[in-house]
């Protein structure tokens, strides 16, 4: 293997892990890799493969001449421009239909069993599994793809091409077989080729997205045409690396395999520990059980929570916790639930003595057997029609297709109410024939459950905080006109939890989970747990404040998951193009080339800020320690000048720039004073960065910009005293190789603490050699690369 694909592939594993399709990603790389020449070392004593082309061209026209075979078809010969890279010493480009018999016939007794094979039974993506059904020859020698042991089947269809549905036949009765028609074969007919080396040639995600731009014929029915197939550029290496090829790749995709069961147990596991400690949470009969599954999640709240699945169970959670009362501390002065519930009812009477409601229908108290656990004391259960003043449902005319538009009447569909959250643009226009009904327009405050849905969405509810106007219930939508006694959006989460859906199910009316019913009167004698008013209120805002977090936690596993597929990518990138010689020595821009030193180190330092201002510990000291390393150890011409300032190596050009990029719109910068009383620069970027970042990225080798990458992921969790101390143990390494000395941890670290700055004193040599290590980790090395740090002058007051 290519030394450098070897590192890669060593070192990335762990990445590939982290990231979110990062096995996905990693097998890619592994066949790109392969058909590059990158996976395996030449062998120099190997015949090449165009004395392999020579012989196939030999046993073509003996086989032409004793009549075996028909001519073939002449295939045009390979450009230089098709030809996507440059191959390996040895290596050939070949076009398929050249080595090999593309979509050949069988000759076989029509008696003898064969093997059936229809598209289903050959699997797709990575597997190489097919099956068979047994049949007779004479049954299928007709109307159908033929192949044989040994042959490679493609799916030439759409979506079956793009699904890598492929195999290489094998085991088939009397080593024969005929199949889906959506197929080309290719036949090994001179053993110019491993099968299974062409089969992952086939298999690659690259040739995939290549080929499928190729393909011919209408959407859903796209293929690849038999002169495509006939003609596909294949890097052909001698036989023997395609055995050591398929070899490599056989114990790679191993690792893969691995690694992808060690993910679903280590998610399982998360998931499955996450749901234990939440179930003890809930267990308000025990409350030690509760208490220590409280700790518990505190302990492991970096571990558990780094899974998105773990986050929705946090959410149901927090509300579960709401409706039972043990999020919020109940408060003895209160109004207790029962005199609110009086209140109800006394208002009620008085609205029915004034004409301005019918009188209710009787509501029976919650018994025993329907409450689903205890409730704290001043709590009450309640009917949720006992909370409502007033109940109606709306109108259903026959409307227009369409959305209304501007101010004109429309009637809301059921969707408007099913995900949690109002959406007025859910509606259909009301004809203009067709009269209003005023009495069943939306209202801003009102309480809206869904009547008519599927198991998931029947009876779900939402509280219209706006609504534009002339919008119409649908008489699939409920509307509770809710007593002030209670507050709204309590009782929309009430029936949200999972007891109260499970009571919508279990009282729901229709035979298809796809159309369920739920009563107005089935929903008027839901329970309700009701707190005193003041709770409720408290309940709300706490449920909003940890929501926010929920809301913040999935923002964290996005960046974390993105700053690992960035970082995937962009390493896939630099290793699977083509290194041809050019590339390889490739150098660093010159000082003569960046034509101007200041727009190129500003272009740098914005490409710096944009990729790490959102990171929480990045301010004025990070942001130097990158510009250091980047100088340092990626090797950009960035002309810095560090000192051995208090925090690390420091070039004053910071501030310069930090003026710059205000004086630009690039970023605003800002000050703020930390716990410690110490003051800390921070950066908020602007739109305006994006143009000089991105230029950056032009100014960069493919090489330097992969490392840099590395380099701002590896540091972007950091905090800054960290940082401090990275950027500083590796400016001592390199200071010592710049002036010919291999230095020792214990050397690195003692001109650290003690010929540095006296700050430095505070970090001990334990934290410092636990860094050291970190380096060597992240493979973040010094190599004895200019500038070297210059230590700052000192006044000097000894005699």
């Amino acid at each position: 293997m290519n030394n450098h694909a070897a590192e890669l592939l060593e070192n990335h594993f762990d990445t590939a892990f982290a990231a979110p399709d990062g096995i996905k990603k990693l097998r890619e790389l592994i066949l790109t890799l392969a058909m590059q020449g990158k996976l395996v070392p030449q062998d120099p004593n190997e015949q090449p493969a165009s004395e392999l082309l020579q012989k196939i061209e030999a046993e073509k026209q003996r086989l032409v001449k004793e009549g075996e075979i028909k001519k073939p078809k002449s295939l045009p010969p390979m450009r230089q421009e098709e030809k996507p890279y440059a191959l390996p010493k040895g290596w050939e480009w070949v076009r398929l239909g050249n080595i090999g018999l593309i979509n050949p016939r069988n000759n076989a007794d029509d008696d003898m069993l064969a093997g059936f094979v229809p598209m289903p039974l050959i699997q797709e993506g990575y597997s190489e599994f097919h099956s068979f059904e047994e049949r007779p020859w004479g049954e299928i020698k007709k109307g159908y793809t033929h192949f044989a042991d040994g042959d490679v089947g493609m799916a030439k269809i759409t979506p079956c091409f793009e699904n890598a549905k492929s195999c290489v036949f094998s085991n088939l009765p009397s080593g024969v077989g005929a199949g889906t028609t959506e197929l080309h074969i290719f036949r090994n007919a001179f053993h110019a080729v491993d099968p299974r080396y062409l089969l992952f040639f086939l298999k690659n995600p690259k040739f995939i997205s290549a080929t499928a731009a190729r393909m011919t014929g209408s959407a859903g029915q796209k293929r690849v045409p038999t002169p495509l197939f006939a003609g596909l550029e294949l890097p052909l290496p001698p036989i023997s690396e395609q055995y050591r090829i398929v070899a490599k790749i056989d114990e790679l995709m191993a690792r893969c395999d691995e690694l992808e069961k060690q993910r679903t147990a280590q998610r399982g596991a998360r998931l499955t520990v996450h749901a234990a400690a939440i179930k003890q949470l809930l267990n308000i009969a025990e409350p030690d059980q509760h208490q220590r599954a409280q700790a518990f999640l505190a302990e492991h709240f970096g571990e558990l929570y780094t899974v998105k699945e773990n986050v929705v169970e946090l959410r149901k959670a927090i509300l579960q916790l709401a409706v039972m009362g043990k999020l919020v501390p109940q408060d003895p002065n209160d109004q207790p639930a029962s005199e609110l519930l009086q209140e109800i009812e006394a208002e009620k009477q008085r609205l029915v003595k004034q004409g301005k409601i019918k009188k209710p229908k009787f509501l029976p108290l919650v018994t025993e057997e329907e409450k689903p656990y205890a409730l704290p004391r001043g709590w009450e259960w309640a009917r949720l029609g006992s909370l409502a003043l007033s109940n109606d449902s709306g109108w259903s005319p026959q409307c227009l297709p369409g959305m209304r538009k501007g101010q004109e009447w429309g009637v809301l569909k059921v969707s408007a109410v099913s995900w949690g959250k109002f959406n007025p643009d859910e509606n259909k226009a009301l004809p203009a024939s067709q009269n209003p009904r005023l009495d069943c327009e939306v209202k801003s405050g009102d309480f809206l459950i869904s009547r008519a849905n599927t198991d998931e969405l029947v009876a779900r509810s939402v509280v219209v905080n706006e609504v534009p106007p002339h919008l119409m219930m649908s008489d699939k939508i409920v509307r509770f006109t809710l007593s002030c006694s209670v507050n709204k959006t309590f009782v929309n989460i009430v029936n949200g939890v999972p007891y109260s859906r499970a009571y919508y199910m279990e009282n729901a009316s229709g035979t298809s989970s796809s159309m369920k019913n739920v009563s107005r009167e089935t929903m008027s004698l839901l329970p309700v747990p009701l707190p005193p008013l003041q709770e409720q209120r408290r309940i709300v805002a706490k449920i909003d404040e940890l929501m926010g977090f929920c809301d913040f936690l999935e923002q964290q596993i996005d960046a974390a998951t993105g700053k690992q597929t960035e970082l995937l990518n962009a390493l896939m990138l630099a290793q699977s193009r083509d290194n041809t010689t050019e590339e390889q020595q490739q150098e660093p821009l010159s000082t003569a080339q960046v034509i101007d030193l200041a727009a190129y180190r500003a272009s740098i330092g914005c490409y710096t800020f944009r990729k790490l201002a959102n990171a929480q510990y990045f301010g004025r000291t990070a942001a130097a320690k990158v510009m250091y390393l980047a100088q340092a150890h990626i090797g950009l011409v960035l002309e810095l000048k560090p000192e051995r300032e208090a925090a690390g190596p420091l070039d004053k050009w910071i501030y310069d720039f930090e003026r710059q990029g205000q004086d630009n719109r690039w970023f605003e910068v800002n000050e703020k004073t930390l716990a410690n009383g110490r003051k800390k620069t921070e950066y908020r970027c602007l739109p305006a960065l994006s143009a000089p970042a991105a230029k950056a990225e032009a100014l960069m080798s493919p090489g330097q910009k992969t490392e840099f990458d590395r380099l701002i992921y590896a540091l972007a969790d950091k905090k800054t005293e960290e940082v401090e101390m990275i950027a500083t143990l590796f400016a001592v390494w390199n200071d010592f190789l710049i002036d010919g000395v291999q230095p020792t941890d214990t050397q690195i670290i003692s001109d650290v603490r003690e010929n540095w700055h006296e700050r430095k004193a505070r970090f001990t040599p334990a934290e410092l050699g636990r860094w050291l290590d970190w380096l060597r980790r992240e493979n973040i090395i010094p190599r004895g690369l200019p500038p070297r740090t210059v230590q700052q002058p000192r006044l000097n007051l000894d005699g």
